[in-house]
């Protein structure tokens, strides 16, 4: 997990060159691996993105207030970022963070454990998880990829997502299984 000190956090509101280039340094190919796992878009656009996130990100990080989470500021940097590229290049879709079934049980979508085993021992091939992450939502992708990627822990991503721990396991847990259910029909 990346992380920054307070007195690297200063120097990038005071707008210190090298604090920025470190700041690029360590955060890079965090982003290229996130756009590649959710979006399948190509590189140039990819590289837009990233260089637009970082124009925002430098002059947004002036007003970052102390106590907030600094990852879950930039992050959210990051996604606003992603979102106007796909307001402008209405062809590629972005759905909206937020779904309507946010307030379902949790116990109404868990998988139990037998069926995560045999998901993970079928031979996908990767073009079929390609496949089927691009019909995910963004929600789901974003939880697939901070638990299985990324190896987040519960905590870290309920501070990223500032959601529940209830609400991150719920969504963990239906990516999964909607996941499964593509590749199955994929297979």
């Amino acid at each position: 997990m990346v992380t920054f000190d307070t007195e690297n956090i200063k120097k990038l509101k005071e707008q210190d060159q090298n604090a920025f280039n470190q700041f690029y340094l360590q955060t890079v190919d965090m982003f290229f691996r996130y756009i590649n796992a959710h979006y399948f878009i190509s590189k140039q656009d990819a590289e837009d993105i990233i260089s637009d996130f970082y124009v925002k990100f430098r002059e947004g990080v002036k007003s970052y207030k102390e106590g907030q989470s600094f990852t879950a500021y930039f992050r959210t940097i990051f996604k606003n970022t992603l979102k106007d590229f796909f307001k402008k290049n209405s062809d590629t879709p972005f759905t909206d963070l937020q779904t309507d079934d946010e307030w379902e049980h949790f116990e109404d979508t868990l998988i139990d454990n037998m069926d995560l085993t045999k998901l993970l021992e079928n031979d996908y091939k990767f073009d079929h998880i390609k496949q089927a992450m691009k019909q995910l939502d963004d929600i789901s992708k974003d939880m697939i990829y901070f638990k299985f990627i990324e190896e987040k822990t519960l905590e870290e991503i309920c501070l990223i997502t500032w959601a529940t721990n209830e609400m991150v396991r719920q969504r963990i847990s239906r990516a999964i299984k909607q996941l499964k259910q593509l590749l199955e029909t994929l297979h």
